[in-house]
């Protein structure tokens, strides 16, 4: 092969590549970015026959600036989204000059091009593929720019103006670029990882796959939570710090709680919202504090999560029930009186923040402390009208039963014995969804059983508020974290006992709402997403928190290694 053919060989690579990456923002189309890759493999074959074109230096400056005014026009009074009009911009500009390639100039300005299609594709993507991307543009760029210095001092130097010889191609000379490009890819992950993080970026893109979530709103219809139940798409990945397996037991995602049931609707009618302020340690603390939490103190286990919430259309943060605190990059995080946390608006892309939740203690060392029951609001007491064959039932369960835990656990214990779990329950001949249930049909799923156990429990006096979240779902021992999706959310009850405040119970059979379910998916999945889970976690999300924490691990383990290293020259000289 030619040396000039292999230049423009290697040239057309660089440009490919950065084609590829413009292609991980989805923002262009695929039959914009199938278009614009025709034109590259077209021009590619005309450039290496020598059928170049000409553009005159004026032409090419009034090219550039119609492109320009194009661009400005498209983002003005159509898409007005600064990341697609910015690499439409730069893709075609880079079309254009791969048909005006006559100086080293023109070679030196497409390879800016394209570098500049790499970090507008590094500002606006979190996909995994532009690991791959970056590392072959590493290897390519640093292969065209060793090749294009080549041949740029060669034409300078010699007097004849012959071609290079191919003999300078050698192994040794490919061996020798490919080490200095992973020699400065290990310098690139090194600075990577060193320089401080500003939470400043260029060309910020909303994610457009944005996954709808029913049951987070101030309200939720009766049955709206069970399609979902059929969605495998993941929700969200989180990591128990200190945890691998076991895991904690009871373990709920919780999302809203809602206060009033209409019959065939549960409401927010007392939310109230309070900003979060930070501690000393920029943790925006919980408000709410449960009466539990001073029970065995010693015992009381902190759980810490780190968790990467993928786009929803959701301001709701989702913490381990029943949560005290939220640590993330966010400028404010707000709290409502039933213990939930918020952002101030959705914010359409995946984000990562920790959460810090306490873990409740068993039901039989809560029972230990009975009392009074304390005010509550009304609306968690209150049954709809239409209900009175419920009430009657609820007498019926809880009759002879004397503490407010008696009862609660005599109706769980009616529902899971006397119920069915599905997805596709019946239709029956009650007045209401509830009485349909619990009456005739006698089968559905968490929502349908969540709900009865709550009118039940207000039927005999306890307060009680519907709580939508979700399981721990799938666990995934390449990377020792949960992977929750659509299919894993979930309904379940909290009950205000007696001394104890707000206690979780789940009348849902205990098939679905065990714990995290072993893993279902092929293995070769599950070890994908760790990869895309470590991606998020230590590339995209990697924070100057993370910087602190790695280099006191540094830290730690240097001065480890220098205490063990004078024990060993103390023990040496002394014996």
């Amino acid at each position: 092969m030619k040396f000039s053919t292999y230049f423009i060989l290697i040239s057309y690579l660089v440009a490919g590549t950065g084609l590829i990456a413009v292609s991980l923002t989805n923002t262009l189309s695929p039959v914009f970015i199938g278009g614009m890759a025709c034109l590259v493999t077209v021009n590619l074959f005309i450039t290496i026959k020598g059928k170049t074109f000409y553009i005159p230096k004026t032409l090419w400056n009034i090219l550039a600036v119609i492109i320009m005014a194009a661009s400005l026009m498209d983002y003005f009074l159509v898409s007005r989204s600064l990341i697609e009009v910015s690499t439409r911009f730069l893709t075609i500009l880079m079309i254009a000059k791969l048909f005006d390639l006559k100086t080293n100039r023109d070679y030196a300005l497409l390879y800016i091009l394209s570098f500049f299609q790499l970090l507008a594709a590094s500002a606006s993507t979190v996909n995994l593929s532009f690991l791959f991307v970056l590392i072959l543009y590493i290897l390519t760029g640093i292969w065209a720019l060793a090749i294009f210095t080549l041949k740029r001092d060669w034409e300078e130097k010699s007097v004849l103006h012959k071609e290079i010889p191919n003999n300078i191609l050698s192994p040794l000379f490919f061996l020798a670029t490919a080490g200095l490009a992973v020699f400065s890819f290990i310098i690139a992950l090194s600075l990577f990882f060193v320089i401080p993080r500003m939470a400043v970026g260029f060309l910020p893109q909303e994610t457009a796959d944005t996954i709808k979530v029913s049951g987070f709103s101030e309200k939720v219809d009766f049955g709206e939570l069970g399609p979902i139940k059929l969605d495998p798409r993941i929700v969200m990945r989180v990591e128990l710090l200190g945890y691998k397996t076991p895991l904690p037991a009871n373990l709920y995602f919780r999302g809203v709680a809602f206060d009033t049931y209409h019959g065939t609707q549960w409401l927010q009618t007392i939310k109230e919202l309070s900003v979060m302020q930070r501690d000393r340690d920029g943790i925006y603390i919980s408000p709410i504090r449960y009466d539990w939490e001073q029970i065995a103190f010693d015992e009381r286990q902190l759980l810490k999560q780190v968790i990467l919430l993928e786009p929803i259309e959701t301001n709701v943060l989702f913490a381990a029930s029943l949560g005290t605190g939220i640590a993330g990059s966010f400028r404010n995080v707000a709290a409502d009186n039933m213990g939930s946390f918020y952002l101030p608006a959705p914010l359409y892309s995946r984000i990562e923040y920790t959460a810090y939740s306490v873990v409740q203690p068993p039901i039989k060392e809560l029972q230990q402390r009975q009392g009074r029951i304390k005010n509550t609001a009304l609306q968690y007491l209150r049954i709809p009208g239409g209900h009175e064959r419920v009430v009657l039932l609820a007498q019926d369960i809880t009759a002879g039963k004397k503490t407010m835990f008696e009862k609660a656990a005599a109706v769980e214990g009616y529902l899971k014995k006397n119920y069915r779990y599905t997805l596709n329950p019946r239709r029956g001949d009650g007045k209401n969804p509830i009485e349909d249930f619990l009456l005739y049909t006698k089968e559905g799923y968490c929502e349908q059983y969540a709900t009865a156990f709550a009118v039940l429990l207000r039927a005999v006096g306890i307060p009680t508020r519907l709580v939508t979240g979700f399981l721990p779902g799938e666990w995934n021992s390449f990377g020792n974290y949960l992977i929750i999706r659509q299919k894993d959310a979930h309904a379940w009850v909290e009950a205000f006992m007696p001394d104890s405040g707000w206690i979780t119970f789940d009348p849902t059979p205990s098939a679905e709402a065990a714990g995290a379910m072993p893993p279902s998916t092929p293995f070769i999945s599950l070890y994908i997403d760790s990869l895309r889970w470590r991606w998020n976690r230590y590339i995209v999300n990697y924070s100057f928190s993370d910087q602190l924490t790695l280099a006191r691990s540094v830290e730690d383990k240097t001065r480890s290694l220098l205490t063990n290293l004078r024990w060993q020259l103390m023990k040496k000289n002394f014996y």
